[in-house]
């Protein structure tokens, strides 16, 4: 596989807003899904960090989808689940202690 984009995806109301993705990094040109929605199995709401990839000749040779990354691929990829992490604490009006990422502000604890 190759990484073609990193991109921020809105779920609320039960889907994803392609419409609203926010392309973090393009790294060949892709330039985003067009305005739809797509219904979404999770119910809560957030903005998700998605990254965008293409098939290549090594998903043939090792007969399974497989993906090298670049540092960089890699720090743009942390930088989209920090900026994820601040659209969703916007769109919620509050931070989270449950899961993988808790994210709240410091004044959510006094």
């Amino acid at each position: 596989m190759r990484l073609r984009a990193i991109v921020l995806i809105l779920r609320k109301d039960g889907f994803f807003h392609l419409g609203e993705a926010r392309i973090v990094k393009s790294f060949d040109g892709w330039n985003g899904f067009g305005n739809r929605k797509v219904k979404a199995v999770y119910p809560r709401a957030g903005w998700g960090v998605a990254l965008i990839l293409k098939p290549s000749q090594v998903d043939e040779d090792f007969g399974v989808p497989t993906l090298f990354l670049t540092q960089e691929q890699l720090e743009a990829i942390q930088e989209a689940m920090d900026k994820s992490d601040e659209l969703t604490h916007r769109l919620l009006g509050r931070g989270w202690f449950h899961g993988k990422r808790p994210y709240f502000k410091l004044y959510e604890l006094m």
